[in-house]
């Protein structure tokens, strides 16, 4: 279990690190402000879920991997952008990176932070759903907030609903018990995957004010 937290974590890093360091160059951000949303996309979910556990300090800060790992992304996104190396690619192509990525981390995120809150208070289901959802989205939040955007959880495909289905679907498997405990990750993992997918193939969305 702990090599599959693991590899969720850092799937889930590299993923958002993606994604962020795109809204960062969609803004015409120099490399400081990329590298921050990079940073604040990747790591700031998984800081308030510990924070919330009361794990201080944060794993983020605990090791270095995930704060270089994101560095590294970001300056090659940076490197390539700033050579042009996609310049024949459709922005509908760079679209579809952006939301694959967002969408990989999306998911990963969710596993991990249902893990947590699962492993911490396995008697209270919300709370390790809750804590799924809050890593989930709350990077990008900050993302989009210092990129001056309305949040994507807040208007765009389906994007919170995947992230809360899939924190359920792990909680039913994990209590089940130990003999199943390994599907719980992998099985959340792609019910949040594919919901989310399938809301940006057929543009679904919770309901409006028209």
């Amino acid at each position: 279990m702990i090599f599959l937290w693991t590899f969720f974590e850092i799937a889930g890093t590299i993923a958002f690190a993606i994604s962020g360091a795109l809204v960062g160059i969609s803004r015409r951000m120099d490399i400081f402000g990329i590298l921050v949303l990079a940073l604040s996309t990747a790591i700031g979910g998984g800081i308030i879920r510990d924070v919330l556990v009361g794990n201080i300090p944060p794993n983020s800060f605990k090791t270095s991997l995930y704060i270089v790992l994101t560095t590294v992304i970001t300056f090659i996104i940076f490197f390539i952008y700033r050579n042009q190396i996609l310049r024949y690619m459709s922005r509908r192509k760079l679209r579809k990176m952006y939301l694959l990525a967002d969408t990989l981390g999306l998911a990963s995120f969710t596993v991990t932070g249902t893990t947590i809150g699962f492993n911490a208070y396995p008697e209270y289901p919300l709370f390790a759903i809750i804590l799924g959802l809050i890593t989930a989205v709350g990077g990008g939040i900050i993302r989009d907030v210092l990129a001056q955007r309305i949040p994507s959880v807040l208007q765009e495909e389906i994007y919170a609903l995947p992230s809360i289905i899939g924190g359920i679907v792990f909680y039913l498997i994990a209590i089940i018990g130990d003999d199943y405990w390994y599907l719980a990750s992998p099985i959340s993992f792609f019910v949040v995957f594919f919901l989310r997918m399938i809301g940006i193939y057929y543009h679904l969305s919770l309901p409006k004010v028209r």
